[in-house]
């Protein structure tokens, strides 16, 4: 590991070689999926404690986005991770693009695609805690998405907003009408996070029976 540089009383930087990091580092060390990145791992309790699942992490890029397909067959279910706190951002690949829009229109296409008709989508709001500190400097939603218009600046009208955009768009779009399963997340909370996995699970493993007639 490289040294850990902090800010000092005079505004200078200093590394320390004796640093170590912590749990609490890594998770704040926002890193960009390149390509595809496969994870295996058993959870330690629940309904599914010992079995191994896969997981597949692949870039949302634009130019990414081509090498999803293959991993989409035979899918157990996809998790769609869509961050808000981007609301006024644009694309560092096409600067004209919203970064919000881009996702409403990814989103879009992956609730339309006749691959995963029968394929439990799950979407994970992205980056609440970012959300929530833009907010809180005084930046407003409508500046940037009009049709958001006088409602309350705050996190919660805000996160019901994009909510219920992303599922109009999913029951507009599905060539199957299929559940709406959406999270709030923000990865530097690790204990809501593992609540969150666990729920995921959760809804997996129900599927896995309605598809067996055991539900």
């Amino acid at each position: 590991m490289g040294g850990r540089h902090r800010a000092g009383d005079a505004g200078a930087e200093e590394a320390r070689r004796d640093y170590q990091s912590t749990d609490d580092d890594v998770i704040r060390a926002r890193l960009r999926t390149l390509g595809v990145q496969e994870y295996r791992f058993i959870f330690d309790h629940g309904r599914t404690m010992g079995q191994e699942w896969r997981l597949y992490d692949v870039g949302g890029t634009r130019s990414s986005r081509g090498a999803w397909y293959p991993y989409f067959d035979d899918v157990d279910a996809i998790i769609f991770l869509a961050p808000i706190s981007p609301f006024d951002e644009k694309l560092a690949e096409d600067r004209r693009v919203n970064r919000l829009e881009d996702s409403y229109l990814l989103w879009r296409s992956v609730c339309a695609c006749k691959l995963l008709a029968r394929t439990q989508i799950i979407l994970f709001l992205n980056k609440c805690d970012l959300l929530q500190a833009k907010l809180q400097r005084g930046i407003r939603i409508r500046d940037s998405v009009p049709s958001f218009g006088d409602r309350k600046n705050d996190l919660g009208t805000a996160t019901r907003y994009f909510q219920q955009h992303f599922k109009e768009i999913s029951r507009n779009n599905s060539p199957v009408q299929r559940p709406f399963y959406v999270h709030l997340t923000s990865v530097i909370d690790t204990r809501s996070t593992a609540v969150t996995l666990g729920a995921v699970e959760e809804s997996i493993l129900r599927e896995h029976l309605r598809r067996a007639d055991l539900m």
